[in-house]
């Protein structure tokens, strides 16, 4: 992973010389090489185009991949549930998680978790999947992993939960299920609860 910012200046220094290419076969009247520097240009251009208009923190190959070529995956279904007036407000997106046998509703939102070294905790080092089901809700995204909160608190009650405490609107939890493809082929870690509490 590279610092979007970094790549942003290396992007605009290779522009600004590609620029400079252009113009030096242009008084030079080099047109043989011409196509192949507009190409360039072009290319780079787009590179830093791309990059100004990314919302990732830091840049791979996978994150480049998953933004040009985006995976197809089903709608899920959702169930917003809002606190009564009078209290701290809190709203809850429930998930509900298909059956094994593929009963409705589904799919839930796939979570892409690192298993501690230990063996014990699940944690979330890559926030993509969280900020697409965050994006289709219209909320602010989150900008770094966290560790599964059983392994920061020891409680057993806080096993497959993720809190982010510095999230935009308040207090920012997420729960974390197991769910199986309709087909029964696959199981995977889903997200089955998203909740937001203000402070």
């Amino acid at each position: 992973m590279i610092a979007t910012a970094t790549l942003r200046t290396v992007f605009v220094i290779l522009f600004g010389l590609s620029i400079i290419w252009v113009i030096k076969i242009v008084i030079k009247r080099e047109f043989e090489t011409l196509i192949r520097a507009l190409v360039v240009t072009a290319l780079v251009g787009g590179a830093f185009l791309y990059l100004q208009r990314t919302d990732h923190v830091s840049i791979s190959w996978a994150v480049i991949k998953a933004d040009l070529f985006p995976s197809k995956e089903s709608p899920y279904s959702f169930v917003k549930e809002e606190s009564s007036p009078g209290g701290p407000r809190r709203v809850r997106y429930l998930f509900p998680a298909p059956g094994p046998e593929g009963s409705e509703p589904g799919p839930s939102p796939k979570l892409k978790v690192t298993l501690d070294p230990n063996g014990r905790n699940y944690h979330i080092t890559d926030v993509e999947p969280v900020n697409r089901v965050l994006r289709d809700l219209g909320l602010p995204t989150v900008k770094s992993g966290v560790r599964e909160l059983a392994a920061i608190t020891g409680k057993l009650s806080d096993v497959n939960h993720y809190r982010w405490e510095d999230y935009e609107r308040g207090i920012l939890t997420v729960e974390r299920g197991l769910c199986q493809n309709k087909d029964g082929l696959e199981r995977y870690h889903c997200l089955v609860c998203l909740t937001i509490q203000s402070r």
